[in-house]
Protein backbone atom coordinates (compact mmCIF):
# COMPACT_ATOMS: atom_id res chain seq x y z
CA UNK A 1 0.00 0.00 0.00
CA UNK A 2 1.25 3.57 -0.78
CA UNK A 3 2.21 5.32 2.49
CA UNK A 4 1.36 9.42 0.97
CA UNK A 5 2.80 10.57 4.33
CA UNK A 6 5.39 8.87 4.58
CA UNK A 7 6.65 9.54 0.45
CA UNK A 8 6.28 13.30 1.27
CA UNK A 9 8.10 13.27 4.20
CA UNK A 10 10.57 11.62 2.74
CA UNK A 11 10.75 13.42 -0.28
CA UNK A 12 10.91 17.24 2.03
CA UNK A 13 14.10 15.46 3.70
CA UNK A 14 15.69 14.31 0.73
CA UNK A 15 15.51 18.05 -0.96
CA UNK A 16 16.39 19.49 2.41
CA UNK A 17 19.40 17.75 2.12
CA UNK A 18 19.99 18.67 -1.45
CA UNK A 19 19.74 21.83 -0.70
CA UNK A 20 21.63 22.64 2.23
CA UNK A 21 23.74 19.24 2.61
CA UNK A 22 24.66 19.28 -1.15
CA UNK A 23 24.66 23.03 -1.91
CA UNK A 24 22.13 22.48 -4.98
CA UNK A 25 20.20 25.21 -6.36
CA UNK A 26 16.52 26.06 -5.54
CA UNK A 27 16.13 25.53 -8.87
CA UNK A 28 17.78 21.98 -9.37
CA UNK A 29 15.80 20.80 -5.83
CA UNK A 30 12.51 21.80 -8.00
CA UNK A 31 13.19 19.67 -10.66
CA UNK A 32 14.09 16.60 -8.49
CA UNK A 33 10.70 17.91 -6.89
CA UNK A 34 8.65 17.35 -10.06
CA UNK A 35 10.68 14.39 -10.69
CA UNK A 36 9.89 12.28 -7.93
CA UNK A 37 6.56 13.47 -7.65
CA UNK A 38 5.84 11.96 -11.20
CA UNK A 39 7.01 8.93 -9.90
CA UNK A 40 5.24 9.11 -6.74
CA UNK A 41 2.08 9.53 -8.81
CA UNK A 42 2.40 6.87 -11.69
CA UNK A 43 3.12 3.83 -8.78
CA UNK A 44 -0.04 5.23 -7.20
CA UNK A 45 -1.87 4.42 -10.49
CA UNK A 46 -0.24 1.14 -10.76
CA UNK A 47 -0.83 -0.06 -7.80
CA UNK A 48 2.67 -0.30 -6.94
CA UNK A 49 4.64 0.43 -3.46
CA UNK A 50 7.43 2.94 -3.46
CA UNK A 51 9.12 1.39 -0.33
CA UNK A 52 9.28 -2.13 -2.60
CA UNK A 53 9.65 -0.48 -6.09
CA UNK A 54 12.02 -2.99 -8.27
CA UNK A 55 13.57 -2.65 -11.37
CA UNK A 56 11.07 -4.13 -13.58
CA UNK A 57 8.80 -0.86 -12.50
CA UNK A 58 11.47 1.79 -13.34
CA UNK A 59 11.47 0.04 -16.82
CA UNK A 60 8.16 -0.04 -16.89
CA UNK A 61 7.84 4.06 -15.82
CA UNK A 62 10.21 4.82 -17.86
CA UNK A 63 8.62 2.97 -20.98
CA UNK A 64 5.16 4.50 -19.87
CA UNK A 65 6.31 8.20 -19.96
CA UNK A 66 7.95 7.51 -23.39
CA UNK A 67 4.91 5.54 -24.94
CA UNK A 68 2.00 7.52 -23.40
CA UNK A 69 3.68 10.62 -22.39
CA UNK A 70 5.82 11.13 -25.61
CA UNK A 71 8.70 12.47 -23.35
CA UNK A 72 12.08 12.32 -24.87
CA UNK A 73 14.39 9.66 -23.91
CA UNK A 74 17.43 12.88 -22.30
CA UNK A 75 14.61 13.92 -20.15
CA UNK A 76 13.50 10.33 -19.05
CA UNK A 77 17.08 9.02 -18.55
CA UNK A 78 17.07 12.90 -16.66
CA UNK A 79 14.39 11.60 -14.03
CA UNK A 80 15.56 8.25 -13.56
CA UNK A 81 18.54 9.87 -12.58
CA UNK A 82 17.10 12.01 -10.14
CA UNK A 83 15.52 8.81 -8.80
CA UNK A 84 18.38 7.30 -8.45
CA UNK A 85 19.98 9.52 -6.58
CA UNK A 86 16.56 9.89 -3.74
CA UNK A 87 16.82 5.78 -3.76
CA UNK A 88 20.13 6.17 -2.79
CA UNK A 89 19.78 8.57 0.30
CA UNK A 90 16.99 6.34 1.37
CA UNK A 91 19.42 3.51 1.16
CA UNK A 92 22.01 5.27 3.01
CA UNK A 93 19.19 6.69 5.63
CA UNK A 94 17.91 2.61 6.10
CA UNK A 95 14.71 3.78 4.67
CA UNK A 96 14.90 0.88 1.91
CA UNK A 97 16.98 -1.65 0.81
CA UNK A 98 18.16 -1.50 -2.40
CA UNK A 99 18.35 1.28 -5.80
CA UNK A 100 15.59 0.26 -8.17
CA UNK A 101 16.97 2.28 -10.83
CA UNK A 102 20.42 0.56 -10.68
CA UNK A 103 19.72 -2.35 -12.17
CA UNK A 104 16.80 -0.96 -14.69
CA UNK A 105 17.50 -0.76 -18.77
CA UNK A 106 17.62 2.86 -19.48
CA UNK A 107 16.02 4.76 -22.76
CA UNK A 108 18.49 4.54 -25.56
CA UNK A 109 19.67 8.09 -26.39
CA UNK A 110 19.63 9.00 -30.48
CA UNK A 111 23.04 10.50 -31.33
CA UNK A 112 22.49 14.22 -30.82
CA UNK A 113 25.14 16.69 -32.26
CA UNK A 114 24.79 20.55 -30.12
CA UNK A 115 23.37 23.10 -31.98
CA UNK A 116 25.79 26.43 -32.43
CA UNK A 117 26.30 29.10 -34.44
CA UNK A 118 28.82 29.21 -37.83
CA UNK A 119 31.63 32.12 -37.24
CA UNK A 120 29.78 33.75 -40.06
CA UNK A 121 26.70 33.60 -38.14
CA UNK A 122 28.26 34.74 -34.72
CA UNK A 123 29.78 37.88 -36.55
CA UNK A 124 26.34 38.73 -37.89
CA UNK A 125 24.21 38.00 -35.27
CA UNK A 126 27.36 40.85 -32.94
CA UNK A 127 26.69 43.09 -35.55
CA UNK A 128 23.15 43.08 -35.53
CA UNK A 129 23.22 43.55 -31.75
CA UNK A 130 25.78 46.36 -32.04
CA UNK A 131 23.56 48.17 -34.59
CA UNK A 132 21.57 50.82 -32.74
CA UNK A 133 19.26 52.02 -35.86
CA UNK A 134 17.39 48.58 -35.26
CA UNK A 135 16.54 49.98 -31.72
CA UNK A 136 12.36 50.07 -31.88
CA UNK A 137 9.94 52.42 -30.68
CA UNK A 138 8.61 51.09 -27.92
CA UNK A 139 4.50 51.18 -27.62
CA UNK A 140 4.62 54.00 -25.07
CA UNK A 141 6.85 56.28 -27.43
CA UNK A 142 10.35 57.54 -28.11
CA UNK A 143 12.26 55.49 -25.10
CA UNK A 144 15.18 55.87 -26.88
CA UNK A 145 18.17 56.21 -24.07
CA UNK A 146 16.63 53.27 -21.80
CA UNK A 147 15.82 50.91 -25.13
CA UNK A 148 19.76 51.69 -25.94
CA UNK A 149 20.75 50.84 -22.33
CA UNK A 150 19.02 47.30 -22.47
CA UNK A 151 20.43 46.55 -25.86
CA UNK A 152 23.74 47.17 -24.59
CA UNK A 153 23.12 45.24 -21.56
CA UNK A 154 22.27 42.19 -23.72
CA UNK A 155 25.38 42.65 -26.08
CA UNK A 156 27.07 42.42 -23.30
CA UNK A 157 25.82 39.42 -21.68
CA UNK A 158 25.81 37.36 -24.81
CA UNK A 159 29.42 38.74 -25.61
CA UNK A 160 30.14 36.65 -22.30
CA UNK A 161 28.71 33.65 -23.28
CA UNK A 162 29.69 33.99 -26.00
CA UNK A 163 33.74 34.35 -25.19
CA UNK A 164 33.56 32.18 -21.81
CA UNK A 165 30.93 29.74 -22.21
CA UNK A 166 28.97 30.33 -19.07
CA UNK A 167 25.37 29.21 -18.47
CA UNK A 168 23.25 31.76 -18.10
CA UNK A 169 22.52 30.99 -14.96
CA UNK A 170 26.03 31.19 -14.34
CA UNK A 171 26.05 35.09 -15.67
CA UNK A 172 23.04 36.24 -14.00
CA UNK A 173 24.39 35.12 -10.53
CA UNK A 174 27.63 37.45 -10.97
CA UNK A 175 28.55 40.87 -9.34
CA UNK A 176 30.85 43.26 -10.50
CA UNK A 177 33.58 41.73 -7.98
CA UNK A 178 33.61 38.22 -9.64
CA UNK A 179 35.18 40.18 -12.79
CA UNK A 180 38.96 40.47 -12.42
CA UNK A 181 39.49 43.82 -13.69
CA UNK A 182 43.00 45.23 -14.41
CA UNK A 183 43.85 48.70 -15.92
CA UNK A 184 40.33 48.47 -16.98
CA UNK A 185 40.13 45.35 -18.75
CA UNK A 186 38.38 42.26 -17.73
CA UNK A 187 40.69 39.44 -17.42
CA UNK A 188 38.32 36.81 -16.09
CA UNK A 189 35.32 35.96 -14.46
CA UNK A 190 34.88 34.03 -11.39
CA UNK A 191 31.85 31.83 -11.25
CA UNK A 192 29.82 29.77 -8.87
CA UNK A 193 28.26 26.31 -10.94
CA UNK A 194 26.97 23.48 -10.64
CA UNK A 195 26.78 22.10 -7.01
CA UNK A 196 28.06 25.24 -5.65
CA UNK A 197 32.25 24.67 -7.46
CA UNK A 198 34.13 27.80 -8.38
CA UNK A 199 36.06 28.10 -11.35
CA UNK A 200 37.88 31.12 -12.96
CA UNK A 201 37.24 31.19 -16.64
CA UNK A 202 39.31 33.61 -18.60
CA UNK A 203 38.36 36.36 -21.32
CA UNK A 204 39.98 36.97 -24.50
CA UNK A 205 41.49 40.35 -24.23
CA UNK A 206 39.60 42.30 -27.57
CA UNK A 207 36.17 41.55 -25.36
CA UNK A 208 37.99 41.88 -22.29
CA UNK A 209 38.49 45.34 -23.24
CA UNK A 210 34.97 46.01 -24.04
CA UNK A 211 33.82 44.34 -20.74
CA UNK A 212 35.74 46.14 -18.66
CA UNK A 213 35.00 49.35 -20.37
CA UNK A 214 31.42 48.70 -19.66
CA UNK A 215 31.48 48.44 -16.11
CA UNK A 216 33.98 50.71 -15.06
CA UNK A 217 32.89 52.97 -11.49
CA UNK A 218 29.70 50.39 -11.12
CA UNK A 219 29.79 49.74 -7.36
CA UNK A 220 31.43 45.80 -7.04
CA UNK A 221 28.41 44.62 -5.00
CA UNK A 222 25.70 45.40 -7.52
CA UNK A 223 24.92 42.33 -10.12
CA UNK A 224 26.53 42.41 -13.79
CA UNK A 225 23.24 42.26 -15.68
CA UNK A 226 20.94 44.15 -13.29
CA UNK A 227 18.57 46.38 -15.24
CA UNK A 228 18.27 49.78 -14.40
CA UNK A 229 15.48 49.46 -11.59
CA UNK A 230 17.68 47.38 -9.66
CA UNK A 231 16.06 44.08 -10.40
CA UNK A 232 17.84 41.01 -11.87
CA UNK A 233 17.54 39.75 -15.97
CA UNK A 234 15.44 36.82 -16.07
CA UNK A 235 16.53 33.67 -17.75
CA UNK A 236 13.35 33.50 -19.81
CA UNK A 237 13.82 37.18 -20.68
CA UNK A 238 17.42 36.87 -22.06
CA UNK A 239 15.97 34.02 -24.43
CA UNK A 240 12.87 36.02 -25.42
CA UNK A 241 15.71 39.22 -26.06
CA UNK A 242 18.09 36.74 -28.00
CA UNK A 243 15.44 35.23 -30.40
CA UNK A 244 14.31 38.61 -31.34
CA UNK A 245 18.18 39.45 -32.46
CA UNK A 246 18.63 36.29 -33.93
CA UNK A 247 15.74 36.83 -35.86
CA UNK A 248 16.47 40.58 -36.63
CA UNK A 249 20.05 38.99 -37.99
CA UNK A 250 18.26 36.39 -40.37
CA UNK A 251 19.54 33.90 -38.59
CA UNK A 252 16.79 30.57 -38.34
CA UNK A 253 18.04 28.46 -36.09
CA UNK A 254 17.17 27.42 -32.66
CA UNK A 255 19.81 29.68 -30.29
CA UNK A 256 19.26 29.74 -26.71
CA UNK A 257 21.66 31.03 -24.59
CA UNK A 258 22.61 27.90 -24.27
CA UNK A 259 23.80 27.32 -27.66
CA UNK A 260 26.00 30.58 -27.02
CA UNK A 261 27.42 28.24 -24.67
CA UNK A 262 27.88 25.28 -27.37
CA UNK A 263 29.19 27.96 -29.54
CA UNK A 264 32.00 28.52 -27.41
CA UNK A 265 32.60 25.37 -26.59
CA UNK A 266 32.89 24.42 -30.78
CA UNK A 267 35.08 27.65 -31.41
CA UNK A 268 37.84 26.37 -28.94
CA UNK A 269 37.67 22.94 -30.26
CA UNK A 270 38.22 24.50 -33.68
CA UNK A 271 41.27 26.93 -32.02
CA UNK A 272 42.80 23.35 -31.16
CA UNK A 273 42.09 22.95 -27.90
CA UNK A 274 42.35 19.86 -25.53
CA UNK A 275 39.01 18.69 -24.46
CA UNK A 276 40.08 18.14 -20.61
CA UNK A 277 40.73 22.60 -21.02
CA UNK A 278 37.56 23.08 -22.63
CA UNK A 279 36.19 20.27 -19.90
CA UNK A 280 37.42 22.74 -16.72
CA UNK A 281 36.58 26.04 -18.96
CA UNK A 282 32.66 24.56 -19.08
CA UNK A 283 32.77 23.16 -15.57
CA UNK A 284 31.74 19.94 -16.66
CA UNK A 285 31.75 17.21 -13.80
CA UNK A 286 32.37 14.47 -16.68
CA UNK A 287 35.18 14.11 -19.48
CA UNK A 288 31.78 12.41 -21.19
CA UNK A 289 30.21 15.25 -21.15
CA UNK A 290 32.61 17.35 -22.72
CA UNK A 291 32.67 14.66 -25.34
CA UNK A 292 29.61 15.56 -27.40
CA UNK A 293 32.02 18.00 -28.78
CA UNK A 294 33.99 15.71 -30.78
CA UNK A 295 31.11 15.93 -32.95
CA UNK A 296 31.75 19.08 -34.36
CA UNK A 297 35.22 20.03 -34.95
CA UNK A 298 35.16 19.86 -38.71
CA UNK A 299 36.43 22.72 -39.29
CA UNK A 300 40.01 22.06 -37.50
CA UNK A 301 39.94 18.20 -38.89
CA UNK A 302 39.52 20.09 -42.35
CA UNK A 303 42.85 22.40 -41.59
CA UNK A 304 44.65 19.04 -40.69
CA UNK A 305 43.78 17.06 -43.47
CA UNK A 306 44.40 20.10 -45.85
CA UNK A 307 48.22 20.13 -44.38
CA UNK A 308 48.41 16.36 -45.73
Amino acid sequence: MFDHELFEEARKEFLSYLLYTKGRSKATCYVYRSDIGIWGKWLVEAGKDWLNAKYPDIEQFAAWQMREREIKAHIVNRRLSALSTFYRWLVRNGVVESDPVAMAEKPKLPLRIPVWLEREEQAQLEATIRDRRNIPINVFGNNQKHMTETRRRYEMMFGLLLNSGLRISEALGLTIADVRLVDGAARSVRVIGKGNKERLVPLPASFGAVFGFWLKDRNRTEAVFAKSDGKAVSPQAARVYLRGMLEKAGIDKKISPHKLRHTYATNLLNAGAELVDIKALLGHESIATTQIYTNVGQERMEKVVARL
